[in-house]
């Protein structure tokens, strides 16, 4: 019953992994005009189409209920997205008192080194003005990747990953 409980405990925390979002844009720009939007990426060798439909969707489904239409030409602004993975070692370090410390004598103090290997995933959503080509919005999130066993579980985390990151467009100025 103690190791059950021990992984609810562990399945909680990693599902409630956070995402640290970034958000910058263009002061002058006005937001309020902006009715409409198109989605562009530009699929880098090696990505997979999987996501990158995930990841669309969640984008296009996101604006959509935010009362933007979606079009394939003439938008007021487009996204582009990018993203990345990466493998980070965090490094940390456990000391403990051993020995005997009565009236002063003894003792020693020992280091515990521990390492937790994991993968970071980075995703940016630029917002281009399609009339000058210039980014007026960016959203940057960075998190530690939780691995997703079905296709729902993967489209689940992508919608909510997407949510978060878009969460402060248009911003309030």
């Amino acid at each position: 019953m103690r190791y059950f409980f021990l992984t609810l405990v562990v399945v909680f925390l990693v599902s409630c992994s956070t995402l640290s979002v970034n958000v910058d844009y263009d002061e002058g720009y006005d937001f309020s005009r902006v009715k409409s939007f198109s989605i562009k990426h530009y699929a880098k060798e090696g990505e997979s189409e999987l996501v990158n439909k995930r990841i669309t969707d969640a984008l296009r489904k996101t604006l959509e209920f935010r009362g933007y239409k979606y079009v394939q030409k003439g938008a007021d602004m487009v996204f582009v997205y990018h993203y990345g993975a990466k493998d980070k070692v965090n490094i940390t370090t456990d000391y403990q008192m051993i020995g005997y410390r009565g009236f002063g004598y003894g003792g020693a103090m020992i280091a515990t080194p521990r390492t937790y290997n994991y993968t970071e995933g980075t995703i940016v959503v630029d917002g281009l003005d399609p009339k000058t080509k210039k980014i007026v919005y960016r959203t940057v999130g960075t998190l530690e990747l939780q691995e997703q066993k079905t296709p729902q579980e993967k489209r689940k985390y992508t919608n909510k990953i997407i949510q978060e990151l878009m969460q402060k467009f248009p911003p309030e100025k």
